[in-house]
């Protein structure tokens, strides 16, 4: 195949490329910043390139309606691998263009979108590139590791704290509606793998929100009021856990926070700043004897690309329960997930001290991402679905 691709420099781009070229395929890459694909400008750029050359699909990481408006009046599939939850623009009418093919990571986002019109939706979850990481880290077919001794850390967390949001306008709310918000927040972080936000948000208290943090309508033509708000509320849910684990665990252990965050909500922490997706991030993973995975509570089923990232650089992983997770490894054999704080701070202590089992967990789970989360394993049966579906289009 020939793809046209266009990447807004994710991190994803190199391995993508890498990838997608092993597998024999020809990509002709364009660059460009993540506002550009917003702009009139993305319109011609895909007019010009098209009538230029012959390409047999468009290819994105996330969905860009402008993107798909030219494929579709262009008569040229558009393929896109959604990795954000929630991602606002799938809320746009262009999703139901028929030139799409979208392959989302998390199964309710994808039948969220296929309940909303998508012809084309499908089920994919993220890569990891297993041969660059192995070749990066210096893992041997033992496991062992043959690099310096750097980024080691007792416990590791790499992520947002989400500590600055909309939520924050929420401090001034009425009374009643802050204790409401309290309790929808108490409740769900009781719970992993369901959604206990979005049935509580009933119009009368939707009317209440508005009335208090004015909504004037959506960008995009299907995203309504509810999803805004239940995004906000997932996002403070997340911060109030993460925020929690690292300073609870802090308490009593050493825990490296590398974050572009305000880390002043954890001062026992061992704040270490931003680290580098190809260049320094396995490295945290790979030395660490514990990483964290706390997801974002919007991803309510999928797994997270940080999941997949520590396990696929022989990372031991201790996560939060993850539906999907759960189906595609196996708990106490490739990773660990905790119910609750006080079980997180259990299995920390446990799996610090019991080194042997964690470092035959880590293996395991390595090996069961390089089996089932390559790139190679992933893009190949992308592309076997959209060879099958586009050819009885």
């Amino acid at each position: 195949m020939h793809i046209l691709y266009y990447s807004w420099q994710e991190n994803t781009t190199s391995d993508f490329l890498f990838s997608m070229q092993a597998l024999g395929h020809q990509v002709s890459p364009c660059m460009h910043e993540l506002s550009y694909y917003f702009s009139g400008g993305v319109k011609s750029d895909i007019r010009d390139q098209l009538q230029a050359q012959t390409y047999d699909a468009v290819f994105t990481f996330n969905f860009f309606p402008l993107i798909s408006d030219m494929a579709e009046s262009l008569h040229i599939p558009y393929i896109c691998w959604v990795f954000d939850c929630p991602h606002y623009t799938l809320y746009s009418n262009s999703m139901r263009n028929s030139c799409n093919y979208l392959f989302l990571f998390d199964r309710d986002m994808c039948q969220s979108v296929i309940r909303r019109g998508a012809r084309h939706a499908f089920h994919l979850p993220l890569a990891v590139n297993t041969a660059r990481l192995k070749e990066q880290l210096g893992i041997s077919s033992e496991g062992g590791l043959l690099r310096p001794d750097t980024y080691m850390h007792d416990i590791s967390f790499v992520g947002s704290l989400y500590e600055s949001s909309h939520y924050s306008s929420f401090r001034y709310a009425p009374n009643h509606l802050r204790g409401y918000l309290a309790g929808i927040i108490a409740a769900q972080k009781e719970v992993w793998g369901i959604d206990l936000i979005s049935p509580v948000l009933t119009p009368g208290r939707l009317a209440e929100f508005t009335a208090f943090m004015p909504y004037s309508g959506a960008e995009y033509e299907m995203l309504t009021a509810k999803e805004v708000f239940c995004s906000i509320i997932q996002k403070e849910v997340t911060s109030q856990e993460r925020i929690e684990a690292v300073n609870r665990l802090a308490a009593s252990h050493s825990v490296a926070l590398y974050t572009g965050s305000d880390t002043a909500c954890c001062p026992d922490v061992l704040s270490k700043g931003t680290v580098s997706y190809t260049a320094e991030m396995p490295d945290v993973f790979y030395r660490s004897k514990i990483n964290l995975n706390l997801t974002l509570r919007s991803i309510t089923s999928g797994i997270p690309l940080r999941a997949l990232d520590i396990l696929g650089c022989g990372g031991f992983l201790l996560s939060n329960y993850q539906p999907e997770l759960c189906e595609y490894f196996t708990p106490d054999v490739d990773f660990v997930y905790f119910n609750d704080m006080d079980d997180l701070e259990q299995k920390v202590c446990y799996y610090l001290a019991h080194e042997e089992e964690r470092c035959a967990i880590a293996a395991h789970g390595y090996g069961r991402a390089c089996d089932l989360f390559s790139y190679h394993t992933q893009l190949t049966h992308m592309l076997t679905v959209f060879a099958a579906e586009s050819k009885d289009c």
